[in-house]
């Protein structure tokens, strides 16, 4: 039988938050590895190309702007779907290239539904 598992990169640099979608995207199935902040977390999206990048907007270094500039820019990582979860309200999400676009505090509910509908329409398998 063949299995594949979604795998998400978190950026976010509240320890708690990480923390917090680490642990619900584990309950729910789904391999995630994080990072603290923007140079991390490109790093690792380089190096591990996730099927979702989880992200806040406003990280130390490179912020979520940049960030999402330079993912979608780069052949290795320009496939991966990109969920911003913000507690920047007044922002347009039309202003980025983005998959989905959540304000903070994010129900784990709501995030979930994005995810599943990202996921769908990109025809992704999770185990």
């Amino acid at each position: 039988m063949d299995n594949c598992q979604t795998s998400i990169l978190i950026i976010e640099d509240s320890k708690d938050d990480r923390e917090m979608y680490a642990q619900f995207l584990s309950m729910k199935g789904y391999a995630s590895s994080a990072a603290a902040n923007g140079k991390e977390g490109l790093d690792k999206a380089l190096e591990l190309s996730p099927d979702v990048i989880l992200m806040d907007l406003r990280l130390p270094g490179i912020d979520g702007w940049e960030l999402v500039q330079r993912l979608k820019a780069d052949e290795r990582t320009r496939h991966c779907a990109v969920v911003i979860v913000t507690g920047l309200t007044w922002l347009q999400p039309k202003a980025l290239e983005c998959d989905a676009w959540l304000t903070k505090p994010c129900r784990l509910e709501r995030l979930e539904e994005e995810l599943t509908r990202i996921l769908e329409n990109r025809a992704y398998c999770r185990s």
